[in-house]
């Protein structure tokens, strides 16, 4: 996964940069002044040095070092100080953090489905059950891949600005039952190209309402977008809302 990472990291917030609709979903989650956050995959740091103003502490991490040295850079630009980033797992989180140590994790990004199988996402469930608070909260956002594989969806809709494109597609048969995420972003201002393919487990909302760690859940809600709207079938994005 590094590698897919490393090569497009100095371009990464032209392809997805933080958005209103994002920031006003963060801001809905009653976010307190003595709250302490995690970032798992925080990718550039984005998300954790927009919550740094309203949260006492952001921890963030990521397994690509180049993204996490972009994360720490911006920290030191915005002299930001009450934000961590590291470079870590999301298999470690146990070893990373201790038992109760934040009251809000999140997950965004499509970052869950690079862990490679069912069980390994059941796991990490478990673990961020670990280092939440009681009545902590768990927000992790993936695309809807119920609707992806039901439509055997081949590419993503373009994304071009006028700095890069990007463009994503899928390879449904290649490593079954992974799906091959191969992806081509071309710098405008240079004409300079960068191929990558991943592979990633396409989770579904069923499979994850079968899975042990949600028993260690009080509420457990999805959400088909940020805007807050409730998850439907058709919905592009699926978005988990659980407490702890």
């Amino acid at each position: 996964m590094s590698e897919f990472y490393q090569s497009i990291a100095k371009h990464y917030d032209d392809i997805f940069p933080l958005s209103d609709t994002l920031k006003r979903f963060l801001r809905s989650l009653g976010i307190r002044k003595e709250d302490h956050i995690l970032d798992a995959g925080c990718a550039t740091g984005e998300v954790a040095l927009y919550l740094a103003q309203h949260a006492h502490t952001v921890t963030g991490f990521d397994l690509d070092p180049d993204l996490v040295e972009i994360a720490r850079l911006k920290q030191g630009e915005r002299d930001v100080e009450n934000v961590k980033f590291l470079i870590g797992d999301m298999n470690d989180l146990d070893s990373m953090f201790t038992a109760g140590q934040f009251r809000i994790l999140l997950c965004l990004g499509n970052t869950l489905v690079h862990l490679p199988s069912r069980d390994a996402i059941n796991d990490f469930f478990r673990k961020v059950a670990g280092i939440l608070a009681d009545g902590g909260l768990l927000i992790f956002q993936i695309l809807n891949y119920e609707k992806i594989l039901g439509q055997r969806t081949i590419e993503l809709p373009l994304i071009d600005n006028e700095k890069i494109t990007f463009e994503r597609r899928y390879d449904h048969e290649m490593h079954k039952p992974l799906l091959a995420f191969n992806t081509v972003l071309t710098v405008k201002a240079t004409s300079e190209t960068i191929d990558n393919s991943i592979d990633l487990y396409p989770l579904q909302r069923g499979e994850i309402m079968g899975m042990s760690s949600k028993q260690l859940y009080r509420s457990v809600q999805f959400l088909g977008g940020f805007d807050g709207s409730v998850f439907s079938e058709e919905d592009d994005l699926l978005i988990g809302v659980w407490q702890k």
